[in-house]
């Protein structure tokens, strides 16, 4: 009954074995895979369960494996070199599956540094264009403000010279009148020169004009003091 029970779940183990290598060599393909990807998988969180859960269940058949050649009165030679190859078949694949974990997850990790440090150049990279836009837009804000400024101190100095021009103008016009009326002082001073006794009669007028004037600064005197005195 121990040597059939023995046999039974040798078999067992052996079909476990076979899935347990399966599993691993799916698994491993990760491995291959990991350039372009920096997450776990739901593929490879379900794969790592399976690989898991089938360790343990190996374990449990192994441990069964053992208590069947214990109570066994004569164990054959045969039966225990096949439990210690089980046993050694299990220390390999839980070897080879920490191994293939530990280099996905170092690959997983390295992919990450690299898209860190990659992301940090990328924003690096957008601050200088960035700060060259905004250098930029100043440059051009105050090219455009000296612009401006030239073209309102163009402004005021054509003002400036309009204001002139006209002053000139003005000038020129007071020059041409002035000379306009002393040619015609001139000109009235030789018509009265040539006419007989015109000087006379304007020298009676004058002479007529101040008498006028002083009687005319008399009475306005009197009616003054008038005022006051009375």
């Amino acid at each position: 009954m121990s040597s059939s029970s023995f046999t039974q779940t040798r078999s067992q183990a052996l079909n476990l074995e076979k899935q347990t290598e399966t599993l691993l060599s799916k698994y491993s393909e990760f491995q291959n895979e990991q350039s372009n990807i920096i997450d776990k998988s739901n593929d490879e969180s379900s794969l790592e369960s399976q690989i898991s859960s089938i360790l343990e269940k190996r374990e449990t058949l192994l441990s069964k494996l053992n208590r069947i050649s214990d109570s066994m009165d004569n164990l054959s030679t045969s039966k225990l070199q096949q439990l210690t190859r089980h046993k050694e078949i299990l220390n390999d694949h839980k070897s080879s599956y920490l191994k293939i974990k530990s280099n996905i997850n170092d690959e997983r990790n390295r992919n990450n540094l690299l898209f860190s440090i990659r992301s940090d150049i990328n924003a690096h990279h957008q601050s200088e264009n960035e700060s060259s836009s905004a250098a930029q837009n100043q440059e051009i804000n105050a090219n455009d403000y000296i612009l401006d400024e030239r073209s309102r101190v163009d402004n005021a100095n054509s003002f400036a010279d309009r204001l002139l021009q006209q002053a000139f103008q003005t000038r020129d016009e007071l020059y041409q009148q002035r000379q306009y009326l002393e040619n015609a002082q001139s000109r009235m001073l030789s018509i009265l020169s040539s006419i007989p006794g015109i000087n006379v009669l304007i020298s009676q007028i004058n002479t007529r004009r101040k008498r006028d004037t002083l009687i005319l600064a008399g009475v306005i005197s009197v009616c003054i003091l008038l005022l006051f005195f009375v």
